[in-house]
């Protein structure tokens, strides 16, 4: 059976950036369909970094607290050298004028995409279908069509005004309006293990969140609710297979803490790492948001939270448009701003991360480290870092 609905707009994709997404303009008055083509919102081993910003917006939609409730707050991080041991640990404090959230919040995405569908499930201008896949899209003389194919309802066909891409990397909204998704892959793969080993009582003054140098051995360790999360560069030689075989994946957990009893292994997940951006946020009233409209290497914890960001600001827009009450021109801006984020500060604040992590040269390394240990010292200079690095700087 075939029906049609009208919205006024219609979002794909139901991860953290399209549930909030749908949820914000479903408050300003937009009638929202939200479609996700999974069955549920699981436990995620993936983006678990929340940073003020994030959580400043989120709070409006009353969010934070139920985050909160779940997660690890890292009122501090460290630089650390594989060999030296922490090289400086880096106090948020200095960040208490600058925002009710001076940390960075250690939580699943999963926990936020919870409670963003309980959320959407009592708010009556969403209408939120899970197990529902968006096959394709048709523009009409009044907006937008999509058939959607669910394994509940059947075949459905909805219409709306808008259409709000938050479908992930392979949108199937971006590739069909042919947008160019420029950028490149990084050489190595990223080998995630989520163990349930106490890293912090076997490791010496660990932090909450640490990044961890070295020429060969760099690696990231993350405290979760699920277990300390440790992700290692991974030889792209082997197959995913031989990569999340259990031998395997012990001697790369050793690379971290010499002596593992048993499997402590709670989850082991290998990805590929690419740095790319969306040629246009917007076209017409199809807009980009999230990894439908850039991806980056996850040191450092933007992408989920700058695809938050992209999401929450559009819906700050796109309803003073719709009414009226603001130019369509700020649409515009609003896509020219975000993609410009996107491009010139988590993509190369995050492909930093990485070149520091890794590099080989002793010399670099050396200044590298004096220039971390200099954070430590210099509270203005560690004001500076931190609003970067805690994305305030990216949203002012």
């Amino acid at each position: 059976m075939t029906e049609a609905t009208d919205y006024d707009v219609i979002v794909v994709g139901g991860g953290p950036v399209g549930t909030t997404t749908a949820l914000k303009l479903a408050k300003r008055g937009m009638k929202v369909a939200l479609f996700e083509k999974r069955e549920a919102a699981t436990l995620d081993h993936r983006a678990s970094t929340f940073h003020p910003p994030t959580l400043e917006m989120l709070d409006e939609l009353g969010l934070t607290e139920p985050l909160l409730s779940k997660g690890i707050l890292a009122r501090s991080y460290q630089f650390r050298d594989a060999k030296l041991g922490k090289i400086v640990d880096l106090d948020f404090s200095v960040l208490d004028n600058d925002t009710r959230y001076p940390y960075r919040l250690q939580v699943e995405q999963s926990r936020l995409t919870a409670a963003a569908l309980e959320a959407l499930a009592v708010e009556p201008n969403v209408t939120a279908v899970l197990d529902a896949e968006v096959k394709d899209v048709r523009e009409t003389s009044a907006g937008f069509e999509v058939d959607v194919a669910s394994g509940k309802q059947g075949a459905v066909t909805a219409s709306s005004r808008y259409l709000i891409a938050a479908d992930g990397s392979k949108s199937l909204v971006r590739e069909h309006y042919e947008i160019e998704f420029a950028g490149h892959t990084y050489p190595e793969r990223y080998l995630v293990i989520t163990t349930s080993l106490p890293l912090h009582d076997i490791l010496d003054d660990l932090a909450v969140v640490n990044y961890v140098a070295d020429p060969e051995n760099w690696h990231v360790l993350l405290r979760n609710p699920s277990g300390w999360r440790v992700l290692l560069p991974s030889d792209p030689a082997l197959t995913v297979e031989e990569q999340t075989d259990p031998a395997y994946v012990l001697s790369q957990l050793r690379r971290v803490v010499p002596v593992v009893d048993g499997y402590p292994v709670v989850h082991v997940t290998v990805y590929e790492v690419h740095r790319k951006v969306a040629a246009t946020f917007r076209k017409g009233n199809v807009f980009l948001i999230g990894d439908a409209a850039h991806v980056n290497n996850p040191l450092g914890g933007m992408g989920m939270n700058s695809g938050i960001h992209d999401g929450l600001m559009l819906a700050d827009v796109l309803p003073k448009v719709d009414s009226g009450e603001s130019p369509d021109s700020d649409l515009d801006l609003w896509a020219e701003n975000r993609r410009a984020i996107a491009k010139t500060y988590v993509g190369e604040e995050t492909e930093g991360n990485w070149n520091a992590l890794r590099d080989n040269s002793d010399e670099r390394r050396a200044a590298k480290r004096a220039e971390w240990e200099a954070l430590g010292r210099d509270e203005v200079a560690r004001h500076k870092f931190l609003m970067t690095a805690s994305m305030l700087t990216s949203v002012r």
